[in-house]
């Protein structure tokens, strides 16, 4: 019943409006707001492609490669993965944040509560060791039975004292249109007037926004992609989305910078790619399991800690998403923030099932640029070829080895950029 009311909430942020320049200058919000805010850091990268493929919105497709990322566990055979368990968490994932966040006013994020399960055997409690599972298709390792009986056990949920589940209620706050969030104060609002150069209050309009689940899951979308959000969701009917896009957001130089622990220093992976000679794009890679399991372990990152990772190089190419952790992290503990344990769920969610990552690396795999994921053999090769109408002798294979530096690369890419193999692979290919 609780999920129910909180999916049918509503939330109510007040805009301040440029009438003149049509934009918003900035969004005044409580804490129940801003704990939405704050919860799109908490959210897997796998969980928010789940969430916003299906958001309706014709004139705005984001999330780059990831679409297909996802959808490729899906596809793939189930001799490749070590258990169907592992696809089912990989399609349903959750992080440290997921009990805290079902204390939301809107919960934006459905996945289901985890649940274990037993074989017929386990449950009546006749093996000394009882054998537990999360996936209802998968088989007793002791009995090779279905584990499909509900053990009917339930974690305690995550009790929030006083305020918001991540910020305290003692006061308001602005949200900027590019999401940069601050305490109210009277200095605040002057100095962002001054910034837009507005000198007086006959340019300006107040406007409600009434948000629901589907208009946070909009202003997700647009998060992921725009730095004017509130513009866009005021002013959409007369703004095109191309002009709201900055250039500058996808950025073709990356420094150098240590990936995340999942890929160390010293490991390498070894990909054979083929490029189109005659545009000098990537087509394809052929790669084995390490490479798989390193993109599929990229869907159950939480954003916050995909963010942190790439603004350490100053490579991130989300600027209200960057906003949002920046604002974290400079928020004040105790009098904003709850407490630091919350600050660290929210920046540092480290909590990834290794489970997830592993793919049988005795097999091999086709990843086109695009990051659609298929097993290999010469009938997806000679796929790809026919459906992109490269001929052969347009093809040139490279081997390279890619460490830490290229996965951030990858990474960065993947969010964006539907040639994410171009985009982080090509200054290894030797000309």
């Amino acid at each position: 019943m609780a999920d129910t009311k909180a999916k049918e909430a509503k939330i109510s942020v007040k805009v301040i409006v440029d009438k003149v320049n049509k934009r918003v200058v900035y969004a005044e919000a409580d804490y129940t707001f801003v704990d939405i805010l704050f919860s799109f850091m908490t959210l897997p990268l796998g969980t928010i492609v789940r969430l916003l493929e299906k958001h309706d919105d014709k004139k705005f497709e984001g999330l780059g490669s990831l679409k297909n990322l996802y959808q490729s566990p899906e596809n793939c055979p189930e001799c490749y993965l070590p258990t169907e368990e592992c696809k089912y968490m990989l399609l349903n994932l959750r992080t440290l944040a997921y009990d805290h966040c079902r204390n939301l006013k809107l919960q934006i994020d459905n996945t289901e509560p985890l649940k274990y399960f037993q074989c017929d055997v386990c449950r009546k409690g006749y093996p000394i060791k009882s054998v537990f599972g999360t996936c209802t298709t998968t088989k007793c390792i002791t009995y090779g039975k279905l584990v499909d009986k509900d053990v009917g056990f339930k974690k305690t949920d995550v009790c929030v004292s006083g305020g918001g589940v991540f910020v305290s209620d003692i006061g308001a706050f602005i949200v900027t249109d590019d999401l940069c969030v601050m305490p109210y104060t009277s200095a605040n609002s002057i100095r962002l007037l001054t910034d837009h150069r507005i000198t007086d209050q006959s340019c300006l309009e107040d406007i409600k926004l009434d948000m629901g689940c589907e208009e946070i899951l909009h202003l997700l979308k647009m998060a992921l992609s725009l730095d004017s959000v509130f513009t866009y969701l005021v002013f959409h009917r007369i703004s095109s989305i191309r002009d709201l896009v900055v250039p500058s957001q996808r950025s073709d130089i990356v420094q150098t910078v240590l990936m995340k622990k999942d890929v160390s220093a010293t490991h390498k992976m070894h990909l054979e790619v083929s490029l189109q000679k005659s545009i000098g794009k990537l087509l394809f890679a052929e790669a084995r399991g390490d490479f798989i399991g390193f993109l599929f372990g990229n869907l159950s990152i939480p954003l916050g800690t995909v963010v942190g990772e790439l603004m350490k190089g100053g490579v991130s190419s989300l600027t209200c998403i960057n906003n949002i952790f920046k604002s974290i992290s400079d928020m004040s503990v105790r009098r904003y923030l709850k407490s630091q344990d919350i600050k660290d769920i929210l920046l540092k969610d480290l909590k990834i099932d290794r489970g997830l990552q592993k793919v049988k690396h005795s097999g091999m795999f086709i990843v086109t640029d695009d990051l659609i994921i298929t097993p290999s053999s010469s009938y997806s090769t000679l796929c790809t070829l026919n459906n992109k109408k490269v001929s052969f002798d347009d093809v040139e294979t490279y081997e390279i080895s890619i460490g830490s530096i290229e996965g951030l690369k990858i990474l960065n890419a993947s969010l964006t950029s539907c040639s994410t193999l171009t985009d982080s692979l090509e200054h290894l290919l030797k000309k």
